[in-house]
């Protein structure tokens, strides 16, 4: 039987809660403390319905949202340092969301889900943000179902609709302006680097840090978004700046951000980041006629995204396209 009372030396209000599942003999049992007696009765009710069907065997395994959060975050292990930060970031604010009288992992339902969405929007968070924070619950929703054989009560919450991003796409005389403020040294060419071969921030920085640009290297080996491997070819250029000691000197993707942005202020051009020289590198190749297969390739994207993002860049003419037909 579940309890309620009043401890005086904490001037709180204790709900303590024990059962013994009449089959497996295992034992559901803890204790929570609330400041207020309204919150401690609604406590109270619940933990009485959920000791009764655990006694019955009507709930396969009760586990505290908590533990099963910890169990989460050592499972996103697998993820890249960076995605495990935002898994931690976001499970650490949905959990805090939920309402004090939520146990366990069963009592998340998609009210949970959407008053979550709700509270981020309320902070200004938009679609696109609040698809990311989506993503992570319904990761954690189906590890839970798959786990404990339950609902998944994230299945039936929408993904929403969001405006597709803004995009910075660099001109040639952008990019002119921007290398000439760039003096002739170490920004000079980390900015034709990354316009040359189209990483990303992140894979530039960890190509540097683990020391995969060498002086004889051809190609570099990246891992980029979801662990996916890529190979990009290095032209001529690039193996010249590695021939050049400043190119190894590490930088940190925020550190970089700050000095493009302060780069492009003093070159009087728009604000832009490192992701707008990659931009510039797939829309040059285009621009050559190099395939969109090949390109996304180098990028490390499908073909469809590619389309996408550079349908305003690829060459439209089909004028002659059918001269290779004559006989």
């Amino acid at each position: 039987m579940a309890s309620i009372s009043w401890v005086r030396l904490l001037s709180r209000w204790r709900v303590r809660w024990r059962a013994t599942n009449r089959k497996s003999h295992r034992v559901f049992s803890g204790s929570r403390v609330f400041m207020e007696k309204a919150q401690a009765v609604r406590c109270y009710a619940e933990m009485e319905a959920q000791e009764k069907a655990w006694r019955d065997g009507e709930v396969e395994f009760i586990d505290s949202i908590a533990k099963v959060a910890k169990d989460f975050e050592t499972h996103c292990k697998q993820h890249a340092v960076t995605t495990q930060w935002f898994y931690r970031y976001v499970m650490a604010g949905f959990l805090k969301s939920l309402p004090v009288n939520l146990l366990r992992i069963q009592q998340i339902d998609i009210k949970c889900i959407q008053e979550y969405l709700y509270r981020r929007r309320d902070v200004g968070n938009i679609n696109r943000t609040l698809n990311t924070h989506l993503t992570v619950i319904k990761s954690f929703c189906r590890y839970c179902a798959d786990r404990y054989n339950m609902p998944n009560p994230a299945s039936r919450v929408p993904m929403l609709h969001e405006d597709p991003p803004d995009q910075r796409f660099l001109s040639d005389d952008e990019f002119k302006k921007l290398l000439s403020v760039a003096g002739d040294g170490l920004w000079f060419d980390r900015i034709r680097f990354l316009a040359h071969t189209g990483l990303r921030a992140s894979e530039f920085c960890q190509a540097v840090r683990s020391g995969r640009l060498s002086q004889s290297a051809s190609a570099v080996t990246v891992i980029g978004k979801g662990r996916r491997k890529r190979t990009v070819p290095l032209n001529q250029t690039c193996r010249a700046i590695l021939g050049r000691p400043f190119i190894y000197r590490y930088i940190g993707r925020m550190a970089l951000y700050n000095k493009l942005v302060k780069l492009a202020t003093r070159a009087k051009i728009d604000r832009l980041g490192p992701h707008s020289l990659r931009h510039y590198c797939a829309t040059q190749m285009l621009l050559k006629g190099v395939p969109i297969a090949k390109v996304a390739e180098v990028l490390g994207h499908s073909i469809r995204v590619c389309e996408a993002t550079y349908k305003h860049f690829i060459p439209s003419d089909l004028e002659h396209t059918t001269d290779v037909l004559d006989i």
